[in-house]
């Protein structure tokens, strides 16, 4: 197998652990209860929408915003970052995930495109049992 697999992995748990960890908000009924919109219904704002982020969290100290650039989410505010997500939990704005430390972008997605593709290619056909 290739080793780049199990780094992947290895990667993709520690980024659910830093979003549970910090309380990443990504239900999209839940934001349109405190009355966000996202852009994605995983919960992503982008920077042209950020400004509703920044207001909630003004107005509702409990919440803070994550913030991802360059392959790094940030547990912070960062200006012009790709995405943002709300966040509930703990607001340590050290806290950073590095997703390109073990891999570069190009092998993440040649890695991922291999782990997931078998998997979509069976949602894709549906019917199979």
């Amino acid at each position: 197998m290739d080793p780049r697999r199990e780094i992947f992995r290895e990667m993709s748990h520690e980024l659910h652990v830093f979003f549970k960890r910090v309380g990443k908000v990504w239900i999209y009924d839940e934001l349109k209860f405190l009355d966000l919109e996202p852009n994605m219904l995983t919960g992503e704002f982008r920077c042209d929408s950020v400004q509703s982020l920044i207001d909630f969290c003004h107005e509702n100290r409990e919440y803070h915003i994550i913030s991802c650039k360059d392959g790094k989410v940030f547990n912070k505010f960062i200006p012009g970052a790709r995405r943002y997500y709300l966040a509930d939990r703990d607001a340590d704005p050290d806290l950073v995930h590095d997703s390109y430390s073990r891999l570069s972008p190009d092998e993440a997605l040649q890695v991922g495109y291999t782990m997931f593709a078998p998997v979509l290619r069976q949602i894709k056909r549906g019917d199979n049992t």
